[in-house]
Order: C-alpha cells, then sequence, then structure tokens
C-alpha cells in the first residue's frame, strides 16, 4: 500500500479545509485584521509587560531570599566557630566545619535561593582556609584563588549596615557560565567572608511565552543571553521597558515591536458576522457529509473493539476492519496487530511471573554461611580464654539477635529502622573481631525510618566495606551509612574511607565472584543488584563511587515507600 493511497482520507479532509478556508477564511482575515489589530497590539503589550514584570517580581524574590541565607551565613555561630580554625587539621576543625555545614545545607533546602544555587565558598582571605557546601557545581581547591582574585572582590565595599554585595558574574568552575554572585562579610571576624553563586538560569522566567527572545538582561559591561541587536534600539521601531533588579547597576529590559502591519477595514464588525454565519453553514455541512462517510468504516472497529474490551478475547482479529486504503484501515490492523501482541504479552507476563516468585524465594533464602558461623564461634572461643566478660558478652548477644531475626519468616520487605538494627547487632559482632579496627557510623533522619527497604540489602554492603575497603588498607576506617530522599525516590549510601576502587576495578564490580568464607549470607552486590530491579524496575539498582586509595561509596537507589517528608 502506497503512501499516497494510505493517505487519501487525510487529503480528503485537508482538501476540505483548505477549500472552505480559501472561500470564507481569507476574505475574514483581511476584513477583521485591520478592525482587530489595534486592540490586539495594546493589549498583548500589556500583557507581555505584565508577564515580564511578575517574573522581574519572581526573580528578584529569589535575589532576596539568597540576600537573607548569606546574611544569615555571616551571622551564624557555627559558622565563626569553623572559621576560627587556621587549618581543617587543628583539632576540633574537621568537626566545627561538619556542624557549620550542617546548619547552611538545613538554612538553604528551605529557602527559595536552593532552586538555582551552585555553590558556597566560605573562607578566611588572609590564612586561606576555606569550606564549601556545593549543590549543582562542584567544589574545587582552586575555588578560594577564583574569588580572592576576582576584581570585584579586591574592591569590595560594604556600605554601613549591609553585609551582602550582588553583582552579576560568571561561574567559578569550568565551563564559564553566567551567574549572580553574592559576597558577605563574617560578622565578628576580619578577612572571613561568605561566597554565594547561583546559576543565570535563576533568569529563566523572564524568557519564558511570547516574545521571550526580546528580553534582555543587561549589566555595565554585558547583556544575557545574547548580545541586544541593533535593530531593537531603534526607537522608532521598538519601543523600550526597563525593569529594576535587585543587583546594582543590573536591569531586565523588555522590547516590543512599534509597527505591526495594518490595513484599512470599512463594516469589519458587520462582515465578520455575516462570514462567521456562512463558515457555520459550510462547515456543518462538510462535517455532516464526512462524519457519514467516516460512520460506516468506523462501525466495525468499534464493535470489534467492544468485543475485546467485554471478551478479553486478545487472540482473536477481524479481517473486515482492515479493508479499505485509508487510515481507518490502517487503525484496524494496527488493533489486530495490537490484539495478538497483547495476547502474547499475557501469556509472557503470567510465565515471568512465576519466574519472578520462584527468585524472590530464592533471593530471600539467604541462608548464613557456615564458614561465617564457624569463624565466629571460634573468636567466641578464643575471647573466653584471654577475656572474662565484655567481650563474650557483645558477641554472644549480636549472634544471638542476629540470627534470630535471620530465621524469622521471610517477610521481602522491612522498615529502615528494622534494617539498621540488624545492621547493628552484625557490626557488633565484627567489632568484637576486628578489635575496634574501624567505626560504623549513622547518618538517617528520623523521618526516614519507616521507608521500607528489602532485607538485608545493607549488611553485605557494610561488609564488602570492611572486607575489601577497611581491612586491606591496614589502618583505622570509618563506614558511614546515610539516607535521603530524592523527589520519590529514596537514596541509601554506605561509604568507607578504605582503599577505594579504580575505575577498571568499578567497571567490573558486578561480575559474579567467589564468595569470601568469611561472609555472613554469600550475597555479592549482584544480587543486591538484581533484587532491586527485580521489585522497582531498571531505574532503580545499586552503582558505586570510588577514588583508589580514598574512598569507595555503595549507592542504594530504591523507590520511596511510606517515608514522611521532614
Amino acid at each position: 500500500m502506497s503512501r499516497w493511497v494510505k493517505g487519501t482520507l487525510k487529503i480528503k479532509i485537508l482538501v476540505s479545509v483548505v477549500l472552505c478556508f480559501l472561500l470564507v477564511g481569507i476574505p475574514a482575515f483581511f476584513l477583521l485584521f485591520s478592525h482587530m489589530n489595534s486592540l490586539v497590539y495594546q493589549e498583548s503589550g500589556e500583557v507581555n509587560r505584565a508577564r515580564v514584570l511578575n517574573a522581574v517580581e519572581s526573580v528578584n524574590e529569589e535575589l532576596s531570599s539568597i540576600i537573607e541565607a548569606v546574611a544569615w551565613i555571616c551571622s551564624e555561630d557555627s559558622v565563626r566557630d569553623a572559621l576560627a580554625f587556621g587549618s581543617l587539621s587543628s583539632d576540633g576543625a574537621a568537626v566545627a566545619v561538619l556542624e557549620a555545614q550542617s546548619n547552611v545545607s538545613t538554612y538553604m533546602t528551605a529557602s527559595i535561593a536552593w532552586n538555582n544555587l551552585n555553590k558556597i565558598v566560605i573562607f578566611n582571605a588572609e590564612t586561606g582556609f576555606f569550606f564549601e557546601y556545593v549543590k549543582d557545581r562542584s567544589g574545587n581547591l582552586s575555588d578560594i584563588n577564583e574569588i580572592v582574585s576576582q576584581p570585584e572582590f579586591q574592591s569590595l565595599v560594604f556600605p554601613p549596615g549591609s553585609v551582602v554585595h550582588l553583582y552579576f558574574a560568571r561561574t567559578l568552575n569550568r565551563p564559564s557560565q553566567p551567574a549572580v554572585a553574592a559576597y558577605g562579610k563574617v560578622i565578628g571576624l576580619d578577612d572571613c567572608y561568605v561566597y554565594a553563586e547561583l546559576s543565570g538560569e535563576i533568569f529563566s522566567p523572564l524568557f519564558l511565552g511570547e516574545n521571550s527572545g526580546n528580553v534582555y538582561v543587561v549589566s555595565p559591561d554585558s547583556s544575557y543571553p545574547d548580545t541586544i541587536p541593533e535593530d531593537f534600539l531603534d526607537e522608532n521601531t521598538w519601543s523600550r521597558t526597563e525593569y529594576e533588579l535587585l543587583i546594582p547597576d543590573c536591569y531586565a529590559v523588555q522590547f516590543i515591536d512599534r509597527s505591526p502591519l495594518r490595513l484599512a477595514s470599512s463594516y469589519g464588525l458587520a462582515v465578520f458576522l455575516g462570514i462567521l454565519i456562512t463558515s457555520i453553514i459550510l462547515l456543518f455541512i462538510l462535517s455532516a457529509i464526512l462524519s457519514r462517510y467516516l460512520t460506516r468504516t468506523t462501525y466495525r472497529l468499534e464493535k470489534h473493539i467492544k468485543y475485546l474490551t467485554a471478551t478479553n478475547d486478545f487472540g482473536y482479529v477481524d479481517p473486515q476492519i482492515e479493508e479499505g486504503n485509508d487510515e481507518i484501515a490502517a487503525i484496524g490492523h494496527t488493533v489486530n496487530a495490537m490484539s495478538v501482541s497483547i495476547s502474547e504479552l499475557l501469556k509472557r507476563n503470567e510465565a515471568l511471573f512465576e519466574e519472578k516468585k520462584k527468585m524472590e524465594m530464592d533471593m530471600l533464602q539467604m541462608q548464613v554461611n557456615p564458614h561465617f558461623l564457624y569463624n565466629t564461634l571460634e573468636s567466641i572461643h578464643y575471647l573466653a580464654e584471654i577475656q572474662k566478660n565484655d567481650g563474650i558478652a557483645r558477641m554472644s548477644r549480636g549472634l544471638t539477635t542476629l540470627l534470630r531475626n535471620i530465621a524469622k519468616g521471610q517477610g521481602d520487605r522491612i522498615t529502615l529502622s528494622d534494617e539498621l538494627k540488624l545492621l547493628s547487632e552484625y557490626d557488633e559482632i565484627q567489632q568484637v573481631r576486628y578489635m575496634g579496627m574501624y567505626e560504623l557510623e549513622y547518618n538517617v533522619p528520623e523521618n526516614l525510618m519507616d521507608c521500607l527497604i528489602q532485607k538485608f540489602t545493607l549488611q553485605p554492603l557494610v561488609e564488602n566495606a570492611i572486607f575489601h575497603g577497611i581491612e586491606p588498607s591496614g589502618r583505622y576506617g570509618k563506614i558511614t551509612v546515610e539516607a535521603a530522599l530524592d523527589n520519590y525516590n529514596l537514596i541509601i549510601t554506605v561509604t568507607d574511607d578504605g582503599v577505594g576502587m579504580s575505575e577498571d576495578e568499578i567497571a567490573h564490580v558486578f561480575e559474579e565472584k567467589k564468595h569470601s568464607k568469611t561472609d555472613m549470607t554469600g550475597v555479592g552486590v549482584r544480587n543486591i543488584d538484581g533484587r532491586i530491579k527485580l521489585l522497582y524496575g531498571e531505574g532503580y539498582g545499586l552503582s558505586f563511587e570510588s577514588e583508589k586509595g580514598v574512598y569507595t561509596k555503595a549507592i542504594v537507589k530504591i523507590k520511596a515507600e511510606r517515608c514522611t517528608e521532614s
């Protein structure tokens, strides 16, 4: 069937509509255009100005929020406490910096400025000590050098009563892009400042809607998003409206065409009514003809679809609905093909459902590795000889509780709180076994404790962190478990500061490996990733980030179920 033949019905409709437009629409256009044009032009100008004014108010509201945020950071006690240290290696400096970063994070996530925030750099210009809070732009060791070398910083002056200076800038990181930067002077400390950077996307409300290409953000030495065309500067052709922004010496300018096409008209309203009535009659006649033609061909199709809906007999096909050379026949062919596909899909789904049930049962049957139990019992025996009470109590209590929880039913999912309890019992055993050579820290908000998670998702990740990260490093290590909501997803990370992995090792991390005799469950990362994908789909699962000799981070992404927002 050729493309021309398939489009027969479409061509008939198009020809009819075009003919109607030629007979009715073109005369109406010329007669009504001049009558309506001036009114439309005036109204559209007011509407566009009102739209841009609303957009400017939205931008200024976000600029005001970053000013308030920087002012708050400049007066925050934890920030001043952190800046009081001359180096991150000083005793207590890391804790003070983490507290300051946490407070800044809490404040910024509730601020409107969060939407377009790139980063915040808090620094001492004299000592070079600094720390950052990053969002859409990563932190960089050269950030402070970039900041202090900028002319705006070198000529920075704060009027009396002011602690924040706002200006139009470029991003610190590469690629360099337009941004809004805010400097703040930390209250009570000399040479200590706050640098906040917003993406140029903050101005995006100005460029939405009609005539968005006629709006520019202008500063003393540049315009955004592009250079203003010279044609727009002709006041005889374009009207110019300026809107004040909270950035000093920076404003939004809108250009509206002064010279739209104008045609003479007479008795426009009377002609409009006459043509409107005629058009309605012609369109009614055309619709009646087309509906009569289409009804005959669509009746069979409708009857067939109703049969499929009522009986679910998707294996049945009706050759009659494919008769003809137009789009209706093509739709009939598609319906028959879809019916066959649905029938096959239902059969596949039935088989997949049975396979899924079997896989779920296999995956949830996580039997304790006998070697793990033997090694643990040997450790208890060894401790019984050299320790009289504490070590034995901790390990036996942890092992007893852990085995009791493993033996509980075959529940697929538990709360994050219960999962962390299992992890804590496992940690009790490993702490005795490894004589406290690592620390396990939790950073999980209380409102996420009721989130659902597959049982024994985190324990194998902590186990890998100990055996493959901390233990090979030969030094004291730290493992951190964190959780956060990302839209409707729950993100859980397990981070260790052990030996790390190269990019090649990360690429092969999901390959099937022989499990160690010290593994508790014999469940590897490939198994965890497969279980998550089986339950939530391909958009979820397990991934890794790592830097050789620095850290390894396992990232679990699942749907947020039964979670409550903070």
